[in-house]
């Protein structure tokens, strides 16, 4: 059985909308667009449809996570990978999907957009957040079409070690499709998944360009899996998904000098990583940091409410998880610059 099997039958016998091409034609009279741009009445490219696949970018980008074009497909910030996953693999009220709390929010909120059960794995807390591969492995079933793995973990940072991916990977083949989100890989020390594709149909990565390369406001990402797989999640994706402006931006940040800076930056965060959180474990507010491989910490404050009310005053904001039980007190830490790091210290401090 291949791995399009454990696709919906809908998603299996769909006809994709079929987008009209872009000739490279003197007179454009074939898609029902603008002549021209409005306001100057010159024409600056918005007027026209861009590429219904950007080939450029998903060259750049299949450059950068070092895989063929073939097992990439562009995405509207990896979300959409996740969304699309969902419509494409799960049928609502049948099908559910397996989730590893604490992790990133919008698993659940799409599952329940799609009317998906999700069973939930918790990490295991007294062991920094580790999964319980065991038990997750013996919560599947017949229906569970996804399994989520966010590595580095949002909101925690911890990775996953390989071996626990590639047995989850194995004993699921040909039941799941195993989705590794690497947001955050960039700021680990551990290498992406993301060559194993073609070894391992049912494996899934998502990547995004808004966290290391900084282009958090263009919403630019990429699913990257089997030829097989991106078929069917392709078929699903609107035409023209990816705006002229993005896909210019995400192209001159994956080329170049921006890129070297991009990955020079990442170097300063790690650095910065690191002095934050020495400097948060001295402070008395501070019940425990947990170490960290992606742009931020996870910190348990002893009385976090206090702590909320004295960085307002300061003028800052931390991620915090009031409405989860099994986080209480505890909070997300972005790294900043130094400046905005000292800031933040100087504020804990006071309270001390």
């Amino acid at each position: 059985m291949t791995i399009a099997a454990l696709a919906r039958t809908e998603i299996r016998n769909l006809q994709a909308y079929q987008a009209a091409t872009v000739a490279d034609y003197n007179v454009k009279m074939h898609a029902n667009e603008a002549p021209a741009a409005t306001g100057t009445g010159e024409t600056n490219g918005l007027n026209r449809y861009p590429a219904p696949r950007p080939a450029a970018l998903t060259s750049l980008m299949a450059d950068y996570y070092g895989v063929a074009e073939g097992n990439v497909l562009v995405t509207r910030g990896s979300s959409e990978g996740i969304d699309l996953l969902m419509r494409s693999f799960c049928s609502a009220g049948r099908d559910n999907v397996l989730l590893t709390p604490p992790a990133f929010e919008m698993y659940k909120v799409y599952a329940s957009i799609q009317g998906i059960r999700a069973i939930s794995v918790p990490l295991l807390a007294e062991r920094d957040f580790a999964v319980n591969t065991d038990l997750l492995l013996g919560s599947c079933d017949a229906n569970t079409k996804l399994i989520f793995l966010c590595s580095p973990n949002n909101p925690v940072g911890t990775v996953i070690p390989r071996a626990e991916i590639v047995r989850i990977l194995e004993t699921r083949t040909a039941k799941s499709v195993v989705v590794i989100d690497e947001a955050y890989v960039e700021y680990s020390d551990t290498e992406s998944l993301a060559s194993l594709v073609t070894q391992y149909e049912n494996l899934v990565v998502l990547r995004t360009l808004s966290k290391a390369l900084a282009l958090a406001g263009a919403r630019c990402g990429a699913v990257i899996a089997s030829t097989e797989i991106l078929a069917l999640l392709e078929s699903v994706l609107a035409p023209y998904a990816m705006a002229s402006p993005v896909i210019t931006s995400a192209e001159r940040a994956l080329t170049g000098m921006q890129l070297r800076e991009a990955l020079e930056s990442v170097n300063t965060i790690t650095a910065e990583r690191e002095r934050l959180r020495v400097a948060l474990g001295n402070c008395a507010t501070i019940e425990r940091v947990w170490p960290s491989q992606a742009n931020f910490l996870f910190a348990r404050f002893h009385d976090l409410a206090k702590v909320k009310r004295c960085l307002a005053d300061a003028g800052i904001t931390i991620r915090i998880y009031a409405d989860n039980s099994e986080l209480h007190n505890c909070a997300r830490i972005t790294i900043s610059s130094a400046t905005d790091n000292d800031r933040l210290l100087r504020a804990l401090r006071s309270l001390d």
